[in-house]
């Protein structure tokens, strides 16, 4: 979700931009004649981003040599001229009218799809298709991850549902939005409880929406009733309220109270110097108006005890004509058919009357699906007595009316209660059910464990496959034999028991209730044409066939062999058997991306296991919870939260923090699946800016605040420590640390690196996102390993640059520099998937990092011996990259030529006109 590069506007307005910044960069090269302190470091860092480039360099027409700025004025004229914005305007226009077009006529697909199981680390969101339009309940940390891998089209998105204010609805807003902008969406309705909308708008500091319109729809807006008369779903709001707990209320506002009195104008935008380039962010509730602001959060807080059940339809759909029944009636193709299909009875020319009703399929009158949510059961008595439902239940409905389906996202322990079951079995027997909640345990992702198997076969050691169970593993001939049975027979007998033991689990036998199914990704359900079940997409783990897919690359085999030569040598021995002590500290990379997550790598975090009973985790990008729960299981997930010492946040942008919440919550239950009803505070290492956001969310979410204690980063600084003795002393203490040390790097404002020094000797360095920093080599001196980012290649300095982040180069040489012993590169651009680019071999001490990584000290010398077979693994995608590579370096070479050609000619005409003024004079 990196904020440094996510955007829509990427796509056009920053391209070129930076090819600005670059055609500006060879001028400079050619004539040098800028003074240097317009490139001095502090320069760079001060007007980091494309547009601070070309304001410099369009600076140079203002040169004293006049001569040079007319020889570059047809330049300087182009750049002005390429386009700087995206026409949102004209965009919208577009889609307007295409909507108009297409909503002519009801749908006629229709199916529901989950996307987020609701298991632990897994998100909770059901997607919504129809052709003219799509739909999107619930977002779950981690939904955008699941979108990308399974290919849902987000591009026709319009309205985001959520049933109740919880992270587990709502924790991959950020990231789906983020998404809709990329694809071209320039406007979205968000439509929930009251103060949903503070998510986005205390976001906006660190995640940049400059094309997309974000509208919130008060759920009272139009009675309840939802859109237009012409979309493609009709749908009702239905607001339930669960008992007030005063006592419980009160002690959350005394809790924000004694936290602090942040003030929210103090918090920075961490965009603010792209400003010049940046659309006004739009917002219909933009809080401007501090009174309007304060009625919002009032209301906001009393609606912390609703949640919002939905009600969909789609429209009516006339049947289809039957074309068999119209052959036997003699009606032949023409106009009649037209006539038919629109109800109206033909006369044919013998004098035959046929009936419309006779060739035509029954209307389809449109099924009704519901999406409800009960969180607690302080709920049910407003959920019984609700009259809405009746609606659509046998002791009120006609039969048209029934309810089709019944999508329930309520916890298992509220659905167990025999209140709940009594209200599900009002509905019809024929009604099914599908139950996306914490007893699922699909988490969705197929990709992480095709590329798990994969390093597995180079590493046991170093790439643990995942205890993540939840994907049934199939070979390759019984996935064959089994192929026929899925679309046919959708319900096999797996899952006929799995259904069976759900019944059972739920303690339904006193209740007669319809089919019920287990949430799964990509489980469907189709709504129109044909109103069935769906698994055939279940997902289906082949572990040969991805092993057998590494060695269909010829160079693999020998890159493998001569990489395990190399790990059996005696000097790589020699070193473990000096290590054998050193299981100790133990670094699990759960995400080495940047920006935005994809199906192989997600956005920044690192659990760092200090000891067998501590551990502590820096940074935490969307999705660090499920990363972990995925790699080491729910039970030593638990485990690992419950020996969590403290959390360190590098920096604010959201590609690094977006996450902490929901460990935080995942850290409560955890202690409550232990019996622990007394949870210790988690320290927050983090820059002062978060608290505010974090406040906001307490706020007008769910209570947070009493789990962790923030510690601002700045009190650690190495040239200007702040922190009381005796704090500092006891969180070293908590962390067996004998010092942490932390420096200002080269980033976006308030942007830390850390080096933490163990009592037992040993040092660990980590970056974060930086540009290479003196601050950083000092602290780092003589680390026994250094973290580095390493976001792009070499050949892209000048972006890496820009963007304040590191190249591959830059980050080993800031290793050298501090003498490092062991030098570990991540938080790659998402253009690197599966294996970043080298000029040459890896140089000694160097490694990769992945997800799902783990490697202790005594390990790290095995990575670099692993870097030839990962190439030959992934060699398309390398060789891809290789290709791209070359190109961009060519045109580099072309558009030099061609302006050191075109300079070339105008300083052979200057020198002309020179001449002539000379001899006038003369």
């Amino acid at each position: 979700m990196s904020i440094t590069i996510a955007s829509a506007a990427f796509g056009q307005r920053t391209k070129y931009v930076l090819m600005s910044v670059r055609i500006c960069n060879q001028i400079h090269k050619l004539k040098p004649r800028i003074p240097s302190s317009y490139y001095s470091r502090d320069t760079v860092f001060a007007g980091s981003i494309a547009a601070r480039k070309v304001h410099t360099c369009l600076s140079l027409q203002k040169s004293k040599n006049s001569r040079n700025a007319n020889s570059n004025s047809k330049v300087y004229e182009l750049l002005k001229t390429m386009p700087k914005k995206i026409d949102v305007k004209e965009l919208q226009e577009l889609r307007l009218a295409r909507r108009k077009k297409v909503r002519k006529y009801p749908p006629s697909t229709v199916y529901l799809q989950v996307l987020g199981s609701g298991a632990p680390g897994a998100p909770k969101s059901l997607y919504v298709f129809t052709e003219q339009a799509r739909y999107l309940f619930n977002c779950g940390e981690g939904s955008q991850r699941l979108a990308y891998e399974h290919r849902v089209k987000l591009s026709m998105m319009e309205h985001i549902l959520i049933t109740h204010k919880s992270w587990s609805n709502v924790g991959g807003l950020p990231g789906i939005l983020l998404t809709l902008q990329d694809t071209g969406v320039p406007e979205i309705s968000l439509h929930g409880p009251p103060g949903i909308e503070s998510l986005y708008y205390d976001t906006r500091h660190f995640i940049r929406f400059r094309d997309l319109n974000i509208k919130y729809k008060h759920y009272k807006e139009g009675d309840g009733v939802i859109g237009e008369s012409n979309d493609p779903l009709n749908i009702q709001a239905v607001p339930i309220w669960a008992k007030k707990d005063e006592s419980s209320a009160e002690k959350s506002e005394e809790t924000t109270d004694e936290i602090t009195n942040e003030r929210e104008d103090a918090v920075e935008d961490l965009y603010a110097h792209e400003k010049p380039l940046m659309k006004k962010r739009q917002f219909v509730n933009a809080n401007t108006n501090p009174a309007r602001r304060r009625q919002n959060q009032e209301e906001s807080k009393l609606c912390k005890d609703l949640s919002i059940a939905y009600v969909c339809r789609p429209p009516p759909k006339a049947g289809a004509l039957l074309l068999e029944k119209c052959v036997k009636a003699g009606i032949t193709p023409g106009p009649l058919l037209g006539e038919l299909k629109r109800g109206k009875d033909v006369t044919l020319e013998d004098g035959r009357v046929v009936f419309a009703a006779d060739v035509t399929a029954p209307d389809d009158p449109g099924p009704i699906f519901i999406v409800i949510e009960i969180p607690t059961e302080a709920y049910l008595d407003s959920l019984l007595e609700c009259p809405t439902f009746m609606q659509y239940q046998p002791s009120e409905a006609s039969d048209s009316d029934l309810a089709e389906v019944v999508v329930h996202f309520t916890p298992s322990h509220v659905m167990a209660n025999p209140r709940y079951q009594e209200w599900m079995s009002r509905f019809s027997p024929s009604t099914n059910h599908i139950i996306a909640n914490d007893a699922s345990s699909c988490m969705g992702s197929e990709a992480v464990h095709r590329l798990q198997y994969k390093l597995n076969h180079l590493s046991e050691d170093l790439f643990p496959l995942l205890q993540d169970k939840s994907i049934p593993i199939t070979e390759e001939d019984q996935q064959e034999s089994n192929d026929d049975n899925t679309t046919e027979n959708v319900f096999s007998n797996d899952e006929k028991s799995s259904e069976k033991e759900n019944v059972e689990s739920n303690s339904l036998p006193k209740h007669i209730v319809g089919p019920t199914h287990q949430a799964h990704t990509l489980l469907m359900y189709h709504i129109r044409p044909k109103k069935k079940i769906d698994r055939s997409n279940r997902l289906m783990l082949k572990p040969q066939t991805y092993v057998k897919e590494c060695y269909e690359e010829e160079k693999f085999e020998p890159a493998l062999l001569s990489a395990k030569a190399k790990l059996e040598s005696t000097n790589l021995k020699e070193h473990q058997e000096k290590s054998t002590n050193q299981n100790y500290p133990d670094v699990i990379f759960l995400g080495t991306g940047s920006c935005i997550p994809n199906k192989t790598r997600n956005t920044s975090g690192l659990l760092v296991n200090i000891s067998a009973n501590k551990t502590l985790l820096m940074d935490c990008g969307e999705g660090t919870y499920g990363q972990l729960v995925r790699l080491l299981g729910l039970d030593e997930a638990d485990q690992a939260l419950r020996n969590l010492a403290a959390v360190y946040v590098s920096h604010l942008h959201a590609d690094h923090h977006i996450g902490f919440i929901n460990i935080l919550l995942g850290r409560r239950k955890a202690f409550q699946r232990a019996g622990i009803t007394k949870i210790p505070k988690l320290p927050l290492l983090a820059p002062q800016k978060i608290l505010a956001y974090l406040i906001s969310y307490h706020a007008n979410f769910e209570p947070v605040l009493q789990d962790f204690s923030l510690i601002a980063n700045h009190n650690f600084l190495a040239q200007n420590f702040t922190l009381e003795k005796d704090r500092y002393e006891e969180l070293c203490s908590q962390l067996d640390m004998k010092k942490i040390d932390m420096t200002y790097v080269i980033h976006c404002p308030n942007s830390f690196g850390v080096a933490w020094t163990h009592v037992d000797g040993w040092k660990l360095v980590y970056s974060g996102d930086t540009m290479p920093c003196s601050g950083l080599v000092e602290i780092g001196q003589n680390c026994n390993l250094l973290i580095h980012e390493a976001t792009m290649e070499d050949e892209l300095e000048d972006d890496a640059r820009i963007k304040t982040h590191s190249t591959t180069s830059q980050a080993i040489q800031v290793g050298r520099d501090m003498n490092a012993e062991n030098i570990l590169l991540t938080h790659f651009s998402q253009r690197y998937a599966k294996v970043p680019l080298f000029e040459d071999d890896l140089p000694e001490k160097v490694g990769i990092a992945f997800d799902n990584m783990r490697v202790a000290f005594k390990n790290l010398p095995k990575l670099r011996h692993l870097y030839g077979a990962l190439v030959a693994m992934f060699s398309d995608d390398y060789d891809e990259m290789l290709e791209k590579t070359a190109k961009k370096r060519a045109a580099r070479e072309n558009l030099r030529l061609q302006l050191e050609e075109f300079s070339n000619k105008e300083e052979i005409q200057g020198n002309k006109r020179v001449k002539q003024d000379q001899s006038i004079v003369l």
